[in-house]
């Protein structure tokens, strides 16, 4: 029996419906949700995330203002920037896009953004509250997946989720997220030995590596919930952590490399940025 292969966009939809309300509501107390994007280089990827971030904003009526700079720009000139955004009330949120250049320090960039603003969710204040359990900005593919999982009535709680990742975008936050919830968490990666006898213990299987078509059908429980977060490009087309055709038949619940967790994570940056305008009037 194939899996009920989640629609990341359907849920979008949804969550833009929410926010439609949420900011004419924020628009009759006079304030227009404002995002701020600081896109350093030429990397066509960052280029392609900045744009879909930037449509969704506009679509739902925000505004959003990009400083392109370029690839070159010294380290001290986005901390400048930054720390003149942290100061103007008008911006509710902002993000640097990422990788950065080579010549700067990401974590150095990331913890100056006023941890009231950082949308990313990605400032050390915000990752340690939700080490704490207490209430944070959470990291926007976390969010996606946590609403997901809601969305189609997967409570964690006592469940075992394996997460295949560590990273501070992706891994470590939902890993938290679900400790959150009262869920037993294991965390694997790419150099985790036996990788699939792990895995193969997972209700919930959040996989984000890298790495494409690293999860195969013997590596996956009968029924389990499988979400796929990794994207590798090869040869121009978009390929998966988790090899579908074969997952598919195994899983209860999955998600495409296209269509799945991506909308969401768009979809919960504009969450972020909905959140932090209406915190900015509380």
């Amino acid at each position: 029996m194939s899996a009920t292969v989640i629609d990341g966009k359907r849920i979008a939809g949804d969550v833009y419906s929410e926010l439609n309300g949420r900011i004419a509501a924020l628009k009759e107390k006079g304030v227009i949700p404002r995002v701020a994007i600081i896109e350093i280089g030429d990397d066509e990827m960052s280029k392609r995330y900045v744009s879909l971030k930037e449509n969704a904003a506009i679509k739902l009526g925000m505004e959003c203002v990009t400083y392109h700079l370029v690839a070159s720009t010294s380290q001290q000139r986005v901390l400048d920037l930054i720390a003149g955004l942290n100061a103007d009330a008008s911006v509710h949120g902002m993000l640097v896009q990422m990788p950065l250049p080579e010549h700067m320090d990401t974590k150095t960039v990331l913890d100056a953004i006023d941890p009231e603003k950082d949308i990313d969710g990605l400032h050390f204040t915000n990752a340690g509250k939700l080490l704490n359990g207490e209430p944070a900005i959470i990291a926007c593919t976390p969010r996606a997946i946590i609403r997901i999982l809601d969305d189609i009535g997967v409570d964690v709680e006592s469940k075992h989720t394996v997460v295949v990742g560590k990273s501070i975008l992706v891994g470590r936050p939902i890993a938290m997220c679900f400790l959150n919830r009262s869920a037993t968490v294991s965390v694997c990666h790419t150099k985790t030995q036996n990788l699939g006898e792990i895995t193969r213990n997972a209700d919930i299987l959040i996989v984000a590596a890298g790495s494409a078509k690293l999860i195969k059908a013997d590596m996956v429980k009968e029924g389990a919930v499988v979400i796929d977060v990794g994207q590798t490009n090869i040869d121009g087309k978009l390929y998966g952590d988790v090899d579908f055709d074969e997952v598919v038949e195994k899983a209860s619940f999955i998600t495409k490399v296209t269509g799945g967790v991506g909308p969401m994570t768009v979809a919960m940056l504009m969450t972020n940025i909905v959140d932090c305008a209406e915190n900015s009037v509380a």
